[in-house]
């Protein structure tokens, strides 16, 4: 899936490894390790190499990496071939490729889940 938002604003990067909370106002893109929650009004993107530990919330997610916690997307989450997840997912559409492994729950609905907006 092409990424529903065109620019990235914030990149862990590979061989970087984030422990704490983060609010974005646009999306993401996660290579690195990640340690606790993330908000992102956009897209979050776990690349091949990336592992969140934690709680994802966003307009939208791309899993091809890691993930142990909860997902909570206002649309769409794709799970790419090789992704890794262990936890509770909440979105409306749900896509999950062949060769993932998913341990866990989703709930589909097609009410918006809540996503927290920035504070400035």
């Amino acid at each position: 899936m092409k990424d529903l938002n065109a620019k990235l604003d914030t990149i862990v990067g590979q061989g970087t490894v984030f422990d704490g909370d983060i609010t974005i106002d646009g999306s993401a893109r996660i290579d690195g390790k990640f340690k606790g929650k993330i908000e992102a009004k956009g897209t979050v993107v776990v690349g091949k190499s990336g592992k969140i530990e934690g709680d994802v919330v966003a307009k939208n997610a791309v899993i091809g990496g890691e993930v142990k916690g909860t997902i909570k997307v206002q649309e769409r989450v794709e799970f790419e071939t090789g992704a890794r997840f262990d936890g509770e997912v909440y979105c409306k559409t749900l896509v999950v490729q062949e060769g993932v492994t998913f341990d866990g729950s989703c709930s589909m609905t097609k009410k918006e889940q809540p996503v927290k907006t920035p504070e400035k």
